[in-house]
């Protein structure tokens, strides 16, 4: 069994359903999901990190840094190994980020790592992803490149063969070096303009609405 824990903001990025591409990906097992920022099932979660072959975690990262409210949730499984849980399967995890680059994922990874080190849990593979906020730059009028429909789709679909390559590493229960990929078919220095473009424009809309 398969424990896919997420942060209830990246069911879809870029098109892409991250759950269901791992799921078909995964082959037969069964992959049960648990929303770490929701109400939390700790009786069902406790029972389930026993039986998993792989814990699979997906969450946004700002800064290199993980969410308090997915800390307190790792804290408390931590707590549940201190105190006698048994958690034998490996840990994958998928990290997005609007920055550019998915090296900017590597210090919320090595978060991830520590706590698996002090958890006793076997680190698997991480798959760090950059330009998560491609739907800022997807503007035909302001971006000519994306008025090509074949280039739309090969800089949209670029997270497909990642998550598939990490789906396989899931599904085999295998370890590897981790992964970082940017976004293609845009260039650092355009992504960049436009996120910080509709970051300045909503902030001005939420000044004005308040």
């Amino acid at each position: 069994m398969i424990l896919f824990l997420n942060d209830g903001k990246v069911s879809e990025q870029e098109g892409i359903d991250t759950l269901r591409k791992l799921r078909e990906n995964i082959g037969k097992e069964e992959v049960t999901a648990v929303n770490m920022t929701g109400v939390v099932d700790w009786y069902k979660t406790h029972r389930a990190l026993e039986e998993a072959n792989a814990l699979v975690l997906a969450c946004n990262v700002s800064m290199g840094g993980i969410p308090a409210d997915i800390l307190r949730f790792l804290e408390t499984v931590e707590q549940a190994v201190i105190e006698g849980e048994s958690i034998p399967g490996k840990f994958y995890a998928i990290l997005y980020t609007d920055l550019y680059e998915g090296e900017q994922t590597s210090v919320a990874m090595g978060i991830l790592k520590s706590f698996c080190c002090h958890a006793n849990i076997t680190w698997g593979r991480g798959l760090g992803i950059g330009g998560s906020n491609m739907a800022a730059v997807k503007k035909p009028s302001f971006f000519p490149l994306f008025c090509n429909k074949s280039k739309a789709r090969a800089a949209v679909n670029h997270l497909s063969v990642p998550i598939i390559e990490h789906a396989l590493y899931i599904r085999e229960h295998m370890q590897g070096l981790d992964h970082f990929i940017s976004p293609q078919g845009v260039s650092k220095d355009r992504y960049m303009r436009r996120v910080n473009y509709y970051a300045r424009k909503n902030h001005r809309i939420k000044i004005a609405h308040d």
